[in-house]
């Protein structure tokens, strides 16, 4: 059995109709069409998942990554795989302020942390305003100046503008801001074997693992 976040993160992943879904599944499903593993799904919040990891209630995760929940992971040995998606969180800005000045009010998805900027938020440099959703956040950025910038995992934040049929030209990720670039993982604690065979996986598919990120634009 593998723990996945029961959150919205398409197209990385997603859960819609009950099942689970996204580049995320497709690379799984393949990695255990390939090894002759039967893989199941059990969604769960982001917290629970990381309990019930520890517990050994799941057998592997996906997400994971070495510096995430190092409170929650500490002392328990965990095995992690290669690199299955490289990401980048960041900061959206219009285009016209695409490097220009430094934003002052930024808007989230409620109950996500901005890692990145989280230092200018704490000495008062810059305000967080929270949103619901990721669409919503979107549309209150494009339609009215509540906010100077948007935080959160870039290539979602693409294919939502995208969704919603807003001009991809008018908004622009902004490297100049503070942003983290990082990598997706899966791990276990018991099961090192399939850990490895997942490595391998990886670097004999490299074109499959390729032709998926273009599939659902995260190349």
């Amino acid at each position: 059995m593998i723990g996945v976040e029961n959150i919205d993160y398409y197209p990385i992943s997603s859960i819609k109709s009950g099942q689970y879904t996204g580049y995320a599944r497709d690379l799984l499903d393949q990695f255990a069409k390939d090894y002759h593993h039967t893989l199941t799904y059990r969604a769960l919040p982001i917290v629970r998942l990381y309990d019930e990891f520890i517990e050994q209630e799941v057998d592997l995760k996906f997400p994971d990554n070495p510096n995430w929940g190092s409170t929650v992971k500490k002392d328990t040995q965990i095995s992690y795989s290669q690199s299955a998606l490289s990401y980048t969180e960041g900061v959206v800005v219009l285009t016209d302020k695409l490097g220009q000045s430094k934003p002052k009010t930024i808007g989230i998805v409620r109950g996500f942390t901005p890692h990145a900027i989280m230092e200018d938020v704490d000495q008062g440099k810059l305000k967080i305003k929270e949103f619901n959703s990721l669409r919503n956040l979107v549309k209150v950025f494009v339609n009215r100046n509540d906010i100077d910038g948007m935080y959160f995992n870039v290539a979602i934040m693409k294919y939502t503008i995208k969704s919603l049929e807003i001009d991809e030209d008018m908004i622009a990720y902004d490297p100049a801001i503070p942003h983290i670039d990082g990598d997706y993982f899966l791990s276990s604690i018991t099961h090192t074997d399939i850990i490895k065979q997942f490595d391998d996986f990886l670097q004999k598919n490299a074109s499959l693992v390729q032709k998926l990120k273009e599939k659902y634009g995260l190349n």
